[in-house]
């Protein structure tokens, strides 16, 4: 794939990084395609980052007071700490199995991928690490069905480790179904536990495993390539960067960037503008993210703190930056949709009251929402919120919720019965459509 982008003309982006020495591109769907990043093999990867250290007995501590020291947070949306959360399995006694999740169930989000094609000893390091840690035996990568390019650029990253004589403990693939939740941690323990790829209710979140069942570590494959930094360099060394991934009409470009980066330059070095305009908004942190609009996202920082104090994350990495041609309310309602789709359809909130909204946010959409929807829509959206089994619905809403605020405008015209007509539509990648 040849695109051309304004990123390559600005070395310093790529010199700051940690993880990437360039910017990826990817089509739009998918990630059997990749450019302008070049895979390592074990020897281009040690001449970069060196040989890893030992994470075994009392090394163990001494990574768990790095991760803290760089304040590594989990990259796959939730951001908790990683220290916090490797010493709560910990707590449970040495054993655990652990688990690289590169399931990206953000259909526009494309970093692990990235990472697991190009550095995949780099991940395979931090994994190692942490299975040290643990005291474990049972190493998972975790990867969704159709993922063919990750899970072979994986295996041939283990048979080059095996050959070259490493003493790595054992790791297998695990294919899981290609669906928006296949990555949701407790669904990936509840699959290695014997039961279906689905996420359930834990009363103990530091505990999300069976009782009587082995204990289970998940990190995100981006939060164990960065535990790969700090076994191959130093906290001295890290750099607190982000990958982020920019969704434009042709194409996806995968980026790391430093925290002192504004998201109106990460637009302007990575999104092909369909008009020349820039974005009226951007949709950040993923399908269950939160709509900024760009006045205002422009001049944010990529910093997590700063981030926050606006109520916002960077989540699971993806930008998704919305045309001046198209129509916000329309393309949150058919995200909405899409996540309706996609629940685990084991609680009512998913079963009957995330496809209501679904069906109401598309009648506003359509300018057919009647005042006794918009009363149904308030009412349905205030009362699923919080109450589901899982996490799922509640991203839903935060998305839909922020556009109604900064869609404000076409929110009172579609009210009125008049459409935005929008000739641009379908900026989000969506499987299943044509």
């Amino acid at each position: 794939m040849s695109v051309h982008l304004r990123l390559v003309e600005t070395p310093a982006v790529a010199t700051a990084t940690g993880l990437l020495d360039g910017a990826a591109v990817l089509s739009r769907r998918g990630t059997e395609s990749l450019s302008g990043v070049a895979p390592q093999d074990l020897d281009a990867h040690r001449a970069v980052f060196g040989v890893r250290r030992s994470a075994a007995g009392d090394a163990a501590e001494a990574l768990l007071a790095a991760i803290d020291e760089v304040h590594l947070t989990g990259r796959g949306g939730g951001h908790f700490p990683t220290a916090v959360k490797w010493r709560s399995v910990l707590a449970h006694g040495l054993g655990a199995t652990v688990v690289v999740n590169g399931a990206e169930g953000e259909p526009g989000s494309a970093k692990d991928a990235v990472l697991l094609q190009t550095r995949p000893h780099l991940v395979l390091d931090g994994l190692v690490a942490a299975m040290e840690a643990m005291g474990s035996t049972d190493g998972v990568v975790w990867l969704h069905d159709g993922a063919w390019a990750s899970a072979r650029s994986i295996s041939r990253a283990l048979a080059e480790r095996a050959t070259a004589g490493l003493a790595d403990p054992p790791i297998r693939v695990v294919l899981a179904p290609d669906r928006y939740l296949s990555g949701e941690a407790t669904g990936i323990i509840r699959t290695l536990e014997g039961g279906p790829t689905l996420p359930r209710f834990v009363e103990d979140p530091a505990r999300p495993w069976s009782e009587g069942a082995r204990s289970v570590l998940v990190n995100n494959a981006e939060t164990m390539a960065r535990v790969g930094l700090l076994v191959t360099g130093s906290a001295a060394t890290y750099r607190p960067t982000s990958l982020l991934t920019v969704v434009s009409a042709g194409h996806r470009v995968v980026l790391e960037v430093g925290p002192a980066t504004t998201l109106g330059e990460v637009v302007d070095r990575a999104w092909s503008s369909p008009d020349g305009r820039p974005p009226q908004a951007l949709l950040l942190g993923g399908y269950g993210g939160s709509w900024v609009s760009w006045d205002v996202a422009r001049e944010l920082h990529v910093d997590a703190d700063e981030l926050r104090r606006h109520g916002l994350s960077v989540g699971a990495g993806l930008v998704g930056p919305l045309p001046a041609t198209a129509c916000g309310l329309e393309e949150s309602a058919r995200l909405v949709r899409y996540l309706a789709g996609q629940s685990a359809r084991q609680c009512g909130p998913c079963v009957f009251g995330l496809v209501a909204v679904a069906d109401l946010a598309s009648d506003l959409s359509a300018g057919r929402l009647t005042p006794s929807g918009r009363r149904r829509l308030g009412r349905f959206m205030g009362e699923i919120s919080g109450r589901g089994a899982c996490r799922h619905p509640d991203g839903a809403l935060r998305m839909l919720a922020s556009a109604l605020t900064v869609f404000g405008d076409d929110v009172h015209r579609h009210r009125r019965g008049r459409t935005c007509d929008a000739p641009t539509f379908a900026v989000l990648p969506v499987p299943g459509e044509s």
